[in-house]
């Protein structure tokens, strides 16, 4: 299991640990605690949910022992990387998990020059936290994800 923890501050006993295979059944239940969300895509089936740890670097967020959201990314090129999720369960919104997950995926990305990523832009708590990370508002994308809802792409460059 690959730490992202040291050195990071971050809310009390909150772990990120890499997905596997093993994890879908977790992940897919964590998804779906936002699948009626129309600021987020979800991913609601089982053969999506292995497709999304397979494809992307996926890390369960835990807080104690309890998956509380997930955080992931993808390299695009040797120089951009692509934040694809970052999910927080309803319950736990709020409290800075968040953030704290996204600071330990920034570190890990340190030194790629163009992080992005994209989000609805009535998720206004989102493109808050992103922005406070440095990230900047671009164009919009209409019917990004073929949900009928619209996208932002937010960018971050080093």
């Amino acid at each position: 299991m690959e730490n992202l923890n040291a050195g990071i501050e971050r809310p009390p006993s909150l772990t990120l640990e890499r997905a596997t295979e093993k994890d879908v059944d977790a992940f897919l239940d964590l998804e779906r605690s936002v699948a009626n969300l129309r600021t987020y895509s979800a991913v609601t089936d089982r053969g999506e949910a292995l497709a999304e740890i397979e494809g992307n670097i996926l890390y369960l967020i835990r807080e104690d022992d309890e998956i509380v959201g997930s955080v992931a990314y993808e390299m695009k090129a040797p120089d951009h990387a692509y934040i694809s999720g970052l999910v927080i369960r309803p319950g736990s919104q709020g409290s800075g998990i968040g953030k704290a997950a996204m600071v330990q995926i920034l570190e890990k990305l340190k030194g790629i020059p163009t992080i992005d990523l994209v989000t609805h832009p009535h998720n206004v708590r989102a493109i808050k936290l992103y922005e406070s990370l440095g990230f900047v508002i671009g164009e919009q994308k209409e019917n990004h994800f073929g949900d009928g809802e619209p996208r932002i792409v937010m960018t971050l460059k080093h």
